[in-house]
């Protein structure tokens, strides 16, 4: 009887159930300008990208076999994402990424210690060329 239940597992066709289709690991939070999406099971995907918890604004970002993407150019917001197996149906769940660019007086910070180190550079290659 059991080897009768493992034949007919065997010749069962195999596919890809659409909750299977998920995403790795997400950042919550991004700061840096960009960030990796990672996902699997299936051999062809389709990423969507919302910034609704409804997705009624959404737009297809990805469409092919790819397991992963760098996501950059965003502005500040709430991006949801979610994935599917193409041509399926059923999406898997969102996974919700918060991008916060660096303030502007962070950037001025970064210039003006850039500037001072441009400064000083320029400064001992004056001392160092009289002393020669």
């Amino acid at each position: 009887m059991s080897l009768a239940i493992l034949c007919l597992l065997c010749l069962a066709p195999v596919g890809i159930a659409a909750d299977s289709v998920g995403f790795g690991t997400t950042p919550e939070r991004d700061r840096a300008g960009f960030f990796a999406l990672e996902w699997h099971g299936a051999e062809r995907y389709e990423l969507e990208q919302a910034t609704g918890p409804a997705h009624e604004d959404a737009r297809i970002l990805y469409r092919g076999p790819d397991a992963g993407t760098l996501i950059s150019g965003l502005p500040n917001g709430e991006y949801r994402f979610r994935i599917r197996a193409e041509g399926d149906e059923a999406w898997s769940d969102s996974t919700v990424v918060i991008v916060e660019h660096h303030g502007l007086g962070r950037a001025f910070l970064f210039f003006l210690l850039g500037a001072g180190v441009f400064t000083v550079l320029i400064l001992a290659i004056a001392a160092g060329r009289r002393l020669a």
